[in-house]
């Protein structure tokens, strides 16, 4: 996952008259820019597969955080009962 580099903060109105250019950099250097408006920070702009890769990350984590929970609350099926199960299934 890539961090936000603060010296990638551009005003809108900048990013609006160069748009060509931030996408062209974007692109090359797959670093997120954040646009400011009146000052603050107003939106962030990526690379779409970096978009995507931290978004499967996102899934990843939560998908981990499930089977913790799960495993904390004793929602768990040992591994031999499973192979059991699909070796039933398969025959």
């Amino acid at each position: 996952m890539c961090s936000i580099d603060i010296r990638n903060i551009t005003p809108l109105t900048d990013f609006r008259n160069n748009i060509k250019k931030y996408l062209n950099e974007i692109r090359v250097h797959k670093k997120p820019i954040i646009l400011t408006q009146h000052g603050k920070s107003a939106a962030v702009i990526m690379d779409a597969e970096k978009y995507q890769e931290m978004q499967d990350q996102i899934e990843f984590m939560r998908k981990v955080a499930l089977g913790l929970e799960d495993y904390r609350e004793g929602r768990i099926v040992p591994a031999e009962t499973v192979f059991s199960e699909i070796d039933q299934i398969i025959n």
